[in-house]
């Protein structure tokens, strides 16, 4: 019997979190694990070690790291997957990277530590194809966590988690369920139905003190965001001097690969940090810029708060142009355009009231701690 049901008491069970080795895919879980933490159970997230942000959960190392898997991946199959440029074999080499590269570098060692472990469930962030191997083979419970909308690639990944489970002599696991992070209501491409729990979005917070620096001045203050790893420096200044001539104050994260000294700009008039919670900078502003990460845009628009797009990579340019089919966003094809934009979202009514009725929308959803409530008792249900 599970140990989370037994002669009708509440016993503590345990549950791996799992993710692809970056930051858009690991934060926007954490609420689900702290409510699971919160409910008396045991927590453990399972994150490449460079990753932070679950200071008050366990975490243990697993390797390889985002930068060591490209490296790998593009080793076999002569193709860099950030590079836009080059479209030859560039889908086959995108679903390589998170199933049979990523699996070939990270199932051994998490089949190890989940056997260490012995959790009741694993919560696997929705890119994480090792996960599901890794159920199947030790017969654990086996929960999807989506965070991002449907996209064009969805079936071709499916392939190689398929290809990647033949490798092992492994068949598919059946999901417990899918915790369903992307609203219904911003899909652009049919999702393939399924059993969920949807569950509401909450900005990513921690109770570490810190130092977000304040303005002084009467302006509007709109935050410029391109993700916690900015290797396009000359597109973060650019951004960042759009919304200065559109008459706001910048506030600005630059990333673990940059920072504050690496912005161009009139100093009076920008505040910048290198990371922190997005629940605390949306505190501070009145619009966003960002690059399109799904957790940066369900953040922003909890908040009702309209955004600004400069997509460049991965699902970036899909999730920007669904917020900006809702009405609550717009699309920038050239950093020229940020000015212009970012007077749009100050002054334009409609931005702003489409982003509202998303955070109502929104905040329909249910909460973290009631879906954990859910899955504890679907778990019991299953045991028996």
């Amino acid at each position: 019997m599970n140990r989370a049901h037994s002669e009708g008491r509440h016993f503590p069970m345990k549950a791996l979190f799992t993710t692809f080795p970056a930051y858009g895919h690991l934060l926007p879980m954490l609420p689900l694990a702290r409510a699971a933490a919160a409910a008396g159970d045991e927590v453990v997230v399972v994150a490449s070690e460079e990753l932070h942000g679950t200071d008050d959960l366990a975490m243990r190392a697993l390797g390889p790291s985002l930068p060591g898997l490209l490296a790998e991946n593009h080793r076999r199959s002569g193709q860099d997957v950030l590079d836009r440029s080059d479209k030859a074999d560039l889908l086959d080499a995108t679903v390589a990277l998170f199933t049979t590269t990523r699996a070939d570098a990270a199932f051994d060692e998490l089949c190890e530590l989940v056997t260490d472990e012995r959790p009741d469930v694993i919560v696997a962030e929705m890119w994480d194809y090792v996960a599901p191997l890794v159920a199947r083979r030790l017969g654990i419970p086996w929960v999807s966590f989506v965070h991002s909308p449907a996209t064009p690639i969805d079936a071709a990944l499916e392939a190689g988690l398929l290809k990647a489970l033949a490798q092992r002599d492994l068949t598919m696991p059946a999901r417990l369920t899918t915790v369903q992070l992307w609203p219904e209501w911003l899909e652009s491409e049919p999702a393939t139905p399924r059993d969920h729990l949807a569950i509401g979005a909450v900005p990513y917070d921690t109770a570490a003190l810190l130092d977000v620096p304040a303005f002084d001045g009467e302006r509007p203050v709109v935050l410029v965001t391109l993700g916690t790893v900015v290797d396009d420096l000359a597109l973060l200044n650019e951004a960042v001097s759009g919304v200065l001539d559109a008459g706001a104050d910048a506030l600005v994260t630059t990333g673990f690969s940059a920072g504050p000294g690496d912005l161009e700009a009139d100093a009076d008039r920008v505040r910048a940090v290198p990371f922190a919670p997005i629940s605390r900078l949306l505190d501070r502003v009145q619009a966003v810029v960002a690059a399109g990460g799904s957790g940066t845009t369900l953040a922003a628009l909890s908040r009702g708060l309209p955004l600004a797009f400069l997509p460049r990579i991965a699902n970036q340019p899909l999730v920007a142009d669904v917020v900006s089919g809702f009405g609550a966003g717009t699309v920038c094809d050239d950093p020229a355009e940020v000015s212009a934009a970012v007077r749009m979202l100050l002054h334009e009514p409609k931005l702003r009231t489409q982003a509202e009725a998303a955070s109502e929308l929104l905040g329909r959803r249910p909460t973290p701690e009631m879906v954990w409530s859910t899955l504890r008792d679907r778990l019991g249900v299953s045991a028996r």
